[in-house]
C-alpha cells in the first residue's frame, strides 16, 4: 500500500506544503518511528537529534550539494500521541521561522502520515520558490525511507 502524494498551495495568505504517505504498517509501528529516537535516525539521518516530547528539540545537522554545512532546529510545540505533534522550524542562518505538523491516521490496511509545513510566506519572496522545492523534495525524500523503513519495522514488531 506505500501511496503518496504531495502539493503546494496557500490556503489565504499562507503558502506551505501537504504532503500525504500510506503506509503499510501498523500506526503503533509508524508511531515508534516518528518518535523513538533510535528509530527516528535509521531513517532519518543518523546525525539528527530528536526529543519528542511537549518542549522537546529536534537539531539535524547536514550538509547541502554544495558542501555548504546547515543546521536545523525545531522546537515541539504540541505533543498529541499517538495522533500527531507540531513543531517551530527553522535552519540556523533563516531570518524567520516556519511550522510543521506531522499527523498520524490509522487506516484499514496501515497508516496515513500527513505532513503540512506551512509559514513560507515569512521568507524572502526571491527564496521562496527554491525553498518550497527544496522542502518537498526533502519531504517526499523522508517519507518514502520512513515508509520503507516503518513497514521493515513493523515486521520485526510481529516477529516476521
Amino acid at each position: 500500500m506505500a501511496s503518496g502524494s504531495a502539493h503546494s498551495g496557500a490556503a489565504g495568505d499562507d503558502v506551505g506544503l501537504v504532503l500525504v504517505q500510506d503506509i503499510d504498517a501498523s500506526p503503533a509501528a509508524v508511531w515508534e518511528c516518528l518518535t523513538e529516537p533510535a528509530c527516528f535516525r535509521s531513517w532519518w539521518r543518523e546525525t539528527v537529534e530528536f526529543e519528542p516530547r511537549l518542549g522537546g528539540h529536534l537539531l539535524e545537522p547536514w550538509t547541502d550539494a554544495d558542501g555548504v554545512e546547515h543546521l536545523t532546529r525545531a522546537e515541539v510545540t504540541a505533543y498529541h500521541p499517538p495522533h500527531g505533534l507540531v513543531m517551530v522550524w527553522a535552519d540556523a542562518d533563516w531570518g524567520f521561522d516556519t511550522v510543521v505538523s506531522v499527523s498520524l491516521e490509522p487506516l484499514a490496511d496501515g497508516a496515513r502520515v500527513t505532513i503540512e509545513h506551512q509559514g513560507w510566506q515569512a521568507a524572502p519572496e526571491a527564496d521562496c520558490a527554491a525553498l518550497l522545492l527544496d522542502h518537498r523534495n526533502g519531504w517526499s525524500h523522508h517519507l518514502s525511507r520512513l515508509t520503507d523503513h516503518a513497514h521493515e519495522h513493523d515486521a520485526r514488531r510481529k516477529g516476521h
